[in-house]
């Protein structure tokens, strides 16, 4: 534990001090965890143990709110809520005390002393038929023998039913409650030994917690609902990991109870509550020491705005932020998020950015504000979330040496927790800095939501660019808000194009009731909660941006007549395209004009080589670089939309396709983007200028390219079209231009009208798909009345698959799960990995740089060739039989898939043909039809 075990935890395990010990000898001749050669763990060790725990968890990292919040709902007081966590936690494995757990082992010889052990002390251990044909999970078994022991004490059924589910799903998945009778139908054929065993647990386990108070309160309350059965769920499987822990907790029990928690936890490092430092008094002070700002340096009229916000909010709040780039937003969110921490107790932040390469930007920022605004001597634990942290050189280092600011006014220490770490037990760090779809799972269906439902209750989160986010997402994002508005923790949100309805539903999702006003204000700050809805209107940014916009025939003759035409004296032109298949082509186009003055960018490129090129980019187009130092004379980037919103570059002329207008207004946001002295730009760009392609026809009525109606549909782009400007004025025109664009009710532009009837059909009818699609995994409102089995209602039978996390992510993102691959070229004796100067035997073992380099040359597939089942079990088959059987051996390369290409670089593999080169990425081609390929 990275603090002392609190006082009234220690009291608490003097108290247990030989709990276990003076169990009778039946309850002491059952065991829990099957031993190592210092021999077995008691059940009632274990469960002494877990309660243990569950007391340094809820008296050191749970944070103030989440207990305040369930306190509430349950009606039990906190200090019946400690007893109630206390009492579940120590009862959540009495389903061990059953005939098929124990002799589960009695075939493996190293084992039979523990079913000898149960013959000693007189325990009748024969199943009979019922049970040898029915599964006995242990789990079930425990709910089902607390279950009667509540009602036993009076508790009405309903009640002892929901509260036995905590025990039920403490392996990751609540059971379907017609799993309980036959379970109980079989224990009430139990000798009595049994029964009394069981009945001796938890009346001991009762008197130790002091439960029986909080028990009474419940029998005149309604039944838990799912919300906090979750959370109380997620409370018990944090205990039961940590006593499981053979290192922490080990098999031979030495010493006093207390003692063995103190040890326990110091082998786990949980870290209490975050704690940000004091309040706010003067704004340009506290900026200055949150983020190291130099003296001159101050708040924008935003940042003040939001900070003030945050300061005068007395309850959970949903805070929308909707600003232009380049502003500071971040800054503002990170500011505000402390404030609110400091007034609520938080357990900590989450920072939810839209990609992996988004959140690896923000990670070293984030760590840098975390220790700054710490207080002195505390610890807070940070992680990044997402399934390529391990290849994060910043967050590797954290975890060697954490921060610890030298600097004047720098007080905390922030750390990389060793035990809170993986995709399930990394969210409970304080700080977490990851990509949305680790929060929007959340309401997915999926084993074990109970840890990111109670990691994700006591933090502040924050989400950037949720103007991205597709209809389907938003049922994610928007079911996510009711469960986080459930909880009571407060969210901050941040767009720089937001349309209205959008922002309306986001405050209908979080308060539960539309708004009875709107602004249409630019630069604004929502503020929303159970109370009021109110908006703020900062002082608006002067007009930094006047570009004009016109739109360019889509043939390639064309785009390279344009770009020699702007490009005759230099300059740096940005030409985005909505697939990887049209930039390839586009690139190729564009190297017979410019050869060796134009760039590429996607994310068909291996990882390792993306980042290398990405960075080289922001070099030469970023805020320092200037022509003559660093700046290119003459340069042209084709790119998809992975230049949308990661990469902080300075074009001096955007050439793109069509998309949604919010998507164009981002676009237009790389261009000018820097102050630069007119030398920087060649005459003919100093003024800025956009051009839209990807229209295939204009009248009668518009066609589009293919790619761009398949990825953002017909009628989305027919009412940019229609309202893209002539001269566009940023922030100006912002608000106005996104609201017409999606507004609910718009006439038909003259000579468009049965095309745009159609194309609105298809749109609601792509919207209500979408949501359709999205209910299957998704978890319904925690405003139900209903049992925890309902969260995993569809997952119980699928559970394997849905608990793995690219699934998930995939599931949350409207997203067809992709085949990851690792390219490499085979030759008779090895393989080298691409780019590398060096061949891999495939056996022995990999050195960790060899692996980084393999972990870090990863690739997905498109999604067309594993759409079928049949062409996905080609595909996965052929790649398993071509991968070095020695990856498994490594942490890095645990289940990655090798492209075994030929020396020419391209495979054919199950139905396209593929290629891969530093000059194109990935590329696939089919027999058939082109495919649409994601950005």
């Amino acid at each position: 534990m990275a603090g002392p075990v609190p006082h009234r935890a220690l009291c608490f395990a003097e108290a247990a001090d030989g709990w276990a010990s003076k169990r009778s000898s039946e309850a002491r001749s059952l065991w829990a965890k099957s031993g190592d050669e210092s021999g077995f763990l008691p059940l009632p060790q274990h469960l002494v143990d877990t309660a243990c725990v569950a007391a340094a968890v809820y008296d050191s990292w749970l944070a103030e709110p989440v207990k305040e919040s369930l306190a509430i709902r349950l009606g039990v007081g906190e200090e019946g809520l400690r007893s109630l966590i206390l009492w579940l936690a120590g009862t959540h494995d009495i389903g061990k005390a059953c005939k098929t757990f124990q002799t589960q082992v009695e075939d493996q010889t190293e084992f039979s002393y523990l079913v000898t052990n149960l013959d000693d002390a007189g325990i009748p251990r024969t199943r009979d038929h019922r049970e040898l044909e029915h599964k006995m999970p242990h789990g079930v078994v425990s709910a089902a023998i607390i279950q009667c022991w509540l009602e036993s004490r009076g508790l009405p059924g309903p009640v002892a039913l929901h509260l036995s589910e905590v025990a039920g799903a403490h392996h990751g998945i609540a059971s379907p409650l017609g799993d309980y009778k036959p379970v109980k139908t079989i224990l009430n054929g139990y000798e009595d030994q049994w029964s009394s065993i069981h009945q001796e647990l938890l009346d001991a386990m009762a008197e130790l917690t002091a439960v029986l108070p909080a028990l009474e309160a419940l029998r005149f309350r309604p039944a838990p609902s799912a919300g906090s059965l979750q959370v109380l769920t997620g409370i018990v499987v944090l205990s039961d990991w940590i006593a499981s822990n053979p290192e922490a907790f080990p098999m031979s029990v030495e010493g006093s109870q207390r003692q063995r928690l103190i040890s326990g936890m110091e082998a786990t490092d949980l870290t209490a509550p975050w704690t940000p430092t004091a309040q706010v008094e003067n704004i340009e002070a506290f900026f200055r020491h949150s983020f190291g700002w130099p003296e001159e340096f101050g708040p924008r009229a935003i940042q003040r705005s939001m900070v003030e916000a945050a300061d005068s909010i007395g309850e959970p709040t949903l805070l929308i932020l909707e600003a232009g780039t380049g502003l500071g937003k971040t800054e503002a969110a990170l500011a505000a998020a402390q404030v609110i921490g400091r007034k609520t107790e938080a357990q900590g932040i989450y920072f939810a950015a839209p990609t992996m390469a988004t959140a690896n930007g923000l990670l070293e920022r984030t760590m840098q504000w975390a220790a700054r605004t710490a207080e002195a001597q505390s610890v807070a634990s940070l992680y990044l979330a997402h399934s390529k942290n391990q290849l994060s050189q910043p967050y590797q280092q954290l975890r060697v040496r954490g921060i610890e600011p030298d600097r004047p006014g720098g007080a905390g220490t922030v750390v990389a927790s060793s035990w809170m770490t993986g995709r399930r037990r990394g969210m409970l760090s304080n700080i977490v800095v990851g990509t949305v779809d680790q929060v929007l799972m959340m309401a997915l269906q999926q084993r074990y939501s109970m840890l990111r439902h109670v990691a994700l209750a006591g933090k502040i989160v924050i989400f950037d660019e949720v103007h991205s986010f597709d209809t389907y997402t938003s049922e994610y994002l928007e079911t996510t808000l009711e469960w986080l508005a459930y909880y009571g923790v407060s969210v901050i949100m941040m767009s720089a194009t937001l349309p209205k309805g959008r922002r309306e539903a986001l405050i209908e999702a979080y308060t539960g009731a539309a708004p009875s006003e709107s602004s249409d204000a630019y630069p604004l700050i929502t503020v929303a909660n159970e109370s009021s809805a109110s908006y703020i209107e900062p002082l608006p940014s002067p007009t930094d941006l006047v570009t004009s916009v016109r739109t360019l025939d889509d043939d390639l003759t064309t785009l390279n007549r344009t770009l020699t035409d702007l490009l005759t004296e230099g300059g740096c032109a940005l030409v985005i395209c909505n697939t990887i298949a049209r930039a390839q082509d586009t690139f190729l186009a564009v190297t017979e004009v410019f050869p060796g003055e134009a760039e590429l960018h996607h994310a068909g490129f291996m990882a390792w080589e993306r980042a290398q090129r990405e960075d080289a980019l922001r070099d030469k187009l970023g805020p320092t670089s200037h022509c003559g130092a660093g700046r290119p004379e003459r340069l042209v980037v084709v790119a998809t939309q992975v230049a949308e919103q990661s990469l902080d570059i300075d074009a001096d002329v955007l050439i793109t396709d069509i998309a949604p207008m919010d998507l164009l207004i981002q676009r237009a946001g790389r261009i000018h983007r820097h102050q630069r002295p007119d030398s920087d730009r060649p005459t003919k760009l100093r003024d800025p200028q956009v051009y839209v392609r990807g229209i295939l026809e204009r009248g009668p009525v518009p066609e589009f390219d293919s790619g761009a109606e398949a990825i953002y549909g017909r009628y989305l782009l027919m009412s940019t079209l229609h309202h893209l400007p002539s001269t566009f004025r940023r922030p100006d025109d912002v608000a106005e231009l996104v609201q017409a664009v999606y507004a609910e009710e718009q006439d038909a532009p003259a000579g468009w009208e049965d095309t745009w009837g159609d194309a609105r059909r298809e749109e609601k009818e792509r919207a209500e798909s979408a949501r359709r699609r999205s209910s299957t995994f998704r978890i319904p409102s925690p405003f139900q009345m209903q049992p925890l089995a309902n969260l995993f209602a569809e997952c119980a039978g699928a559970s394997i698959a849905l608990s793995d996390e690219e699934r998930g992510a995939a599931q949350v993102r409207d997203a067809e799960p992709t085949v990851e691959v690792i390219p490499i070229i085979c030759s008779e004796n090895g393989y080298k990995p691409l780019g590398a100067d060096y061949e891999l035997t495939k056996a022995g073992e990999l050195t960790y740089a060899q692996a980084f380099r393999l972990a870090s040359s990863t690739v997905r597939l498109p999604a067309r060739m594993t759409r079928r089942n049949r062409d996905f079990e080609e595909v996965v088959s052929t790649l398993e039989q071509s991968t070095p059987s020695h990856w498994q051996q490594h942490f890095l390369l645990k289940g990655q898939l090798a492209l075994p290409l030929e020396a020419d670089g391209t495979l054919d593999l199950g139905p396209a043909r593929v290629r891969y080169s530093s000059e194109l990425g990935l590329e696939s081609r089919f027999e058939k039809a082109a495919h649409v390929s994601p950005p």
